[in-house]
C-alpha cells in the first residue's frame, strides 16, 4: 500500500511539474543547439595509414638487420613526432602564419601503431580541412627523407668500421705472408704472392697457391710441412676475413640510404581533405542537452513538490498549536 502511494505521489509530482520539466528540457536543448551550431568552431580530422618495414620478397642483405632496427613501426612512430621533423614540416609548409607552433603541432598530431601489425596511423585535427590533410602528407614525405638521413648516418658509420677492419686484416695478412716467405727460405719453395682481383664486390685479395708450391711441399720434412700448413691456414683465414669486410664495405658504399627508407616506408592510405567536421557532433550534443534538461527539470519538479509539502505541513502544524493554545 505504501509503495502504491509512493508511486502515485511520484506520478502526481511529475504531472504537476510537467510544464517546468518541459520548459527546462526545451531550454537545455536550445542552448546545446545554439552552442553546437553557432558558437563551437568545426574541427576537421585528416588520417593516413603507413606500412612500415614491409617484408621483402627477395633475400635480405646484411644491412637489413641494422636498417630494420631503425625503421621498426615503434621507432618510426616516435620519430614522426620528433622536434626536428616537426620543425621541417612547419618551415616547408609555412605553417607559422596559420598559428601552428612546434608544440601545438606535436600535441595535435596523433600517431598510433596498430597492434600486431606493421601499420602506423597518423591523425591530425584542425579548423581547415585542406590544411590538415596537407600537413599529414607533408609529415609522411619529410619523415621518409629524415629516416633516410638517419639510415645514411648509420651506414656511414658502418662503412668506417669496415674500412678500419679491412686495413687491420690487410696488415695482418701482409705480416703472415712475410712470415711464410721467410720460412720458405732454404726450402726451395717459390714465394707466396698476394694480389688483388676486381669483382662485382670491388677489389678482393687472392692468394697465389699454385700447383708448384703444393708439389714442393711434398719434399719438405714433416715439421716444416706442419709450420707451412699452419701459416697457410692463417693466411687463408685472414684473406677470407678481409674479403668479407670488403664485400660489406662495397655494399654499404653503393647503397642509397634514401632509397632504403623509401622502400621501408609506404603510405598505403594518404590523407585527403575531410568533407565533414569530426566535431562538434551537433546531434549528439542536442541529445545530451535533452537528457540533462530532463534530469534537471525532474529534479526541480521534485524539489518544488518537497518545498510545497514542507510549507503545508509547517502551516498546519502552526495552526494546530495555535488552536490548542486557544482551547486552553
Amino acid at each position: 500500500m505504501e509503495e502504491e502511494i509512493s508511486l502515485r505521489e511520484i506520478i502526481e509530482t511529475l504531472l504537476d511539474g510537467k510544464w517546468i520539466i518541459t520548459s527546462i528540457t526545451v531550454a537545455a536543448m536550445l542552448v546545446s543547439g545554439i552552442v553546437s551550431f553557432f558558437v563551437m568552431s568545426p574541427t576537421y580530422e585528416a588520417e593516413a595509414t603507413i606500412m612500415v618495414n614491409q617484408i621483402q620478397e627477395n633475400e635480405p642483405s646484411f644491412l637489413d638487420t641494422y636498417v630494420n632496427e631503425m625503421v621498426s613501426p615503434t621507432i618510426y612512430a616516435e620519430r614522426l613526432k620528433s622536434p626536428a621533423l616537426m620543425k621541417r614540416v612547419i618551415e616547408s609548409e609555412g605553417l607559422e602564419a596559420s598559428g601552428w607552433t612546434l608544440e601545438k603541432l606535436r600535441s595535435a598530431l596523433e600517431v598510433e601503431v596498430v597492434k600486431d601489425t606493421n601499420l602506423v596511423t597518423i591523425k591530425l585535427k584542425g579548423g581547415d580541412p585542406d590544411q590538415v590533410a596537407l600537413i599529414v602528407n607533408s609529415v609522411i614525405k619529410h619523415s621518409t627523407a629524415y629516416t633516410g638521413e638517419r639510415i645514411g648516418e648509420k651506414i656511414g658509420s658502418l662503412q668506417n668500421e669496415y674500412k678500419v677492419q679491412m686495413q687491420t686484416e690487410q696488415q695482418k695478412l701482409n705480416e703472415a705472408i712475410e712470415e711464410f716467405n721467410k720460412l720458405k727460405a732454404g726450402s726451395g719453395l717459390p714465394s707466396l704472392v698476394l694480389f688483388q682481383e676486381s669483382s662485382t664486390n670491388g677489389s678482393q685479395f687472392i692468394i697465389q697457391a699454385n700447383k708448384e708450391i703444393l708439389d714442393e711441399l711434398q719434399h719438405v720434412d714433416k715439421a716444416k710441412q706442419v709450420e707451412f700448413q699452419q701459416i697457410s691456414a692463417k693466411i687463408n683465414k685472414l684473406t677470407d676475413l678481409y674479403n668479407s669486410y670488403n664485400t660489406k664495405y662495397e655494399e654499404a658504399r653503393s647503397i642509397s640510404a634514401f632509397g632504403l627508407a623509401k622502400n621501408k616506408i609506404n603510405a598505403i592510405v594518404e590523407a585527403v581533405p575531410p568533407t565533414s567536421p569530426a566535431s562538434p557532433n551537433k546531434m549528439l550534443n542536442i541529445a545530451i542537452g535533452i537528457v540533462v534538461g530532463l534530469m534537471l527539470g525532474i529534479g526541480v519538479a521534485f524539489f518544488r513538490a518537497y518545498w510545497r509539502n514542507s510549507s503545508e505541513e509547517s502551516s498546519s502544524s502552526s495552526r494546530r498549536k495555535n488552536g490548542e493554545g486557544l482551547s486552553v
